[in-house]
């Protein structure tokens, strides 16, 4: 059965009104057992990064990452059945460099158009998109996205390549030539079932006030062949650089985007760079914001730009730079998001006396809670319009310590039963609050209408609304 969908609050594009409510943006939580997949395999170097895709395929998590730590990006897989326990299963398909096949190499573009299983000191396939894709037809049901580089003679020259699996694990190759040419190695892509679409963010340098900074550019395709020219989707603005206080040779790029389908939005993980070491562009941190978007081309930050994936304490495995996969899962009432963390700041600098090392974290939040619409102790009142669509109306809030009232009402008037004086009124915090009134009055008698919904709330905050 197919969930309803939920409408959101991350922007303004529901709401017909909203009085006294600020829009609180809410981080990710770490799982306090970070990181959950490490280099512990001779195959594997000394760092393992996200620069990949994770997924949750009939209640198994499957993850494609990769290796960082030699010229050659190993493309890897694991997979679990928590999320957070994961097992690297010896596939025996390629060499690694002592020359056996008892590994988890799943894929090598040069393998694939040379016939040869053994590795080639070559960075390729780098950022992994894995997509499931089971409409592009027999043998197609993953499409990979990844960018591979023009420094050897298995590719004409660099961009994004494709690659189509029937189960994630074995490959074929697409075209020869890039889809995308050229830009820079950091791109994500999806396949968007509610548009019919491929959309991807692709990185590039532009010149922005003066410097070359890394920035993001929108994307999409019908077919995954053929792409619409990358045009820019975010560049940095003056609001973010004032963290710099001005201080000579610091700015902020960004560095990526990993973008996701949630409910009736479009979510980007904004991955933000700040830059301190000036026209070298190599020494900083990166942290993670939240952006969305109606189509894939408008993108919008989201509240008060507020961290939504941070590094933590200099020291951690992950203090200098955190950067997230394609990945966004549904786990149960969870949303999971996994993340590369380095000891270290980019370009290598900063590496403590133990070594640098680059591993792979998962942080979640609660379902639907990236962004929430929160009134204080004096009240405040959001309002939106929908068609009623079902049996019984749902809220996912947070009314402990407070309460929240809903009135439905049309053309100015409340409707008969639903008014607020008869509403009973929600004072816990639900991830699924089932709203109700006085006498129950029933939803049929307006089923298919046009109502106005305004959701009166005292020190509580609401996240998402729901017919089923």
């Amino acid at each position: 059965m197919t969930e309803p969908k939920r409408t959101l609050f991350i922007d303004d594009g529901d709401i017909v009104e909203k009085r006294n409510v600020d829009r609180i943006t809410h981080a990710a939580e770490k799982y306090e057992g970070n990181p959950v997949v490490s280099a512990d395999q001779p195959w594997e170097g000394d760092d393992v990064s996200m620069a990949g895709t994770v997924r949750s395929d009939n209640g198994r998590f499957r993850m494609w990452y990769q290796n960082t730590a030699n010229q050659t990006n190993f493309n890897l897989y694991a997979e679990s059945g928590d999320g957070i326990n994961w097992t690297k299963p010896l596939l025996g398909m390629y060499e690694d460099f002592s020359g056996s096949t008892e590994n988890n190499i799943y894929m090598s573009r040069v393998g694939i158009r040379s016939g040869d299983l053994a590795p080639v000191r070559i960075k390729q396939d780098h950022n992994q998109n894995v997509l499931h894709t089971p409409h592009m037809g027999p043998g197609r049901a993953y499409t990979m996205l990844s960018y591979d580089y023009g420094r050897a003679p298995y590719g004409p020259y660099d961009g994004y390549c494709l690659a189509f699996s029937n189960d994630g694990l074995h490959w074929t190759d697409g075209p020869e030539a890039p889809v995308i040419p050229g830009h820079a190695d950091v791109g994500r892509f999806m396949w968007d079932e509610d548009a019919q679409k491929f959309r991807g963010i692709v990185k590039s340098f532009l010149n922005v006030r003066g410097i070359a900074r890394r920035s993001i550019n929108w994307t999409e395709s019908d077919d995954g062949f053929d792409w619409v020219m990358p045009t820019p989707a975010l560049v940095p603005d003056l609001q973010d650089e004032e963290w710099t206080d001005s201080r000579e040779g610091h700015y902020t790029q960004f560095y990526g985007m990993p973008i996701f389908r949630y409910e009736t939005m479009l979510l980007g993980l904004l991955q933000v760079f700040r830059c301190t070491d000036g026209d070298n562009s190599s020494d900083g941190t990166t942290d993670v914001q939240l952006a969305s978007s109606r189509d894939g081309r408008n993108w919008d930050r989201v509240g008060a730009r507020t961290t939504v994936l941070e590094r933590s304490e200099i020291g951690s495995w992950d203090y200098g730079v955190v950067h997230t996969g394609n990945a966004l899962v549904r786990d149960g009432d969870l949303v999971r998001t996994y993340y590369s963390g380095f000891n270290c700041r980019h370009g290598n600098h900063g590496i403590p006396p133990e070594g640098k090392r680059v591993a792979i974290g998962t942080a979640s939040w609660r379902r639907d809670r990236f962004v929430g619409l929160r009134a204080g102790a004096a009240g405040g009142e959001v309002q939106i319009t929908q068609e009623v669509e079902g049996s019984e109306l749902h809220l996912n809030a947070d009314a402990a310590g407070g309460s929240l009232v809903v009135e439905l009402s049309q053309d100015g008037r409340p409707l008969a039963g639903f008014e607020a004086s008869s509403f009973l009124a929600l004072t816990d915090d639900s991830l699924d609050h089932v709203v109700c009134w006085r006498n129950g009055p029933a939803f049929s008698t307006i089923n298919g209408k046009s109502v106005d919904i305004a959701i009166k709330l005292t020190n509580a905050e609401l996240f998402s609304i729901w017919w089923q």
